[in-house]
């Protein structure tokens, strides 16, 4: 395989793609099989990934409840007992963003964000699902994230979780980057803070945020 910063060809894919590259690189070779087209396919369904190389494989909402558990996600079954959502808290909570910020964002983002994608093709108005330690936010800042239509999650709200026989595909989601556990046990995640001034940079939204207090606040760019 080649590396990143070489010219590729049809049997010599790169050792990693971002979405981007994977969404152009499909474009240009899905109608015809080649290991550069299977390569840029397996990264936007997401079968790259080796999520819990250590957990049994599960079978039943039960199994993957238990699964999501284990890697320190607070996690319940649905009422309708059919699927596993997560239960934000004050530990974890998630972002929904428009996938075309989201993938964007992640493109350029050298933090491993747990990322709960659409299927491909990307429809612009789908909105992905990003997972940070959560923090309040301050009045300001819920407005900032909506004027790019970015939605935080409070305590209590649920977020259906991806539980496919094949750990990838559940549509209309799948995992994009897996959640990971830290080495206490707890999710390894990333400060809402973080994710949050990514998204606002990415969006050129002319600000950020920061820590004042405790409480997310916005800070304006001069």
């Amino acid at each position: 395989m080649g590396l990143e910063n070489e010219e590729f060809d049809c049997d010599s894919p790169p050792l990693a793609l971002s979405p981007t590259d994977a969404r152009r690189y499909w474009f240009d070779h899905r109608r015809h099989e080649c290991e550069l087209g299977a390569a840029a396919w397996e990264v936007l369904n997401g079968s790259r990934g080796l999520p819990w190389p250590n957990t049994p494989q599960p079978h039943n909402p039960l199994d993957w409840v238990n699964a999501y558990q284990h890697r320190g996600l607070p996690t319940d079954i649905t009422a309708d007992g059919a699927g596993v959502e997560l239960v934000c808290d004050d530990t974890v909570t998630a972002l929904l963003v428009p996938a075309g910020l989201a993938a964007a964002t992640y493109d350029h983002n050298p933090l491993a964000v747990p990322t709960l994608a659409t299927a491909p093709p990307y429809v612009p108005l789908h909105r992905w699902a990003m997972l940070a330690r959560t923090a309040p936010l301050s009045d300001d800042a819920v407005r900032a994230l909506t004027d790019l239509h970015i939605t935080v999650l409070t305590p209590g709200d649920r977020l259906r979780l991806p539980t496919g026989p094949d750990t990838c595909h559940d549509p209309p989601r799948y995992w994009h980057e897996w959640p990971r556990r830290s080495t206490s046990g707890k999710p390894s995640l990333v400060l809402l803070l973080q994710v949050a001034n990514m998204l606002l940079a990415t969006g050129t939204a002319g600000c950020r945020l920061a820590s004042v207090n405790g409480r997310l606040e916005v800070l304006r760019n001069r």
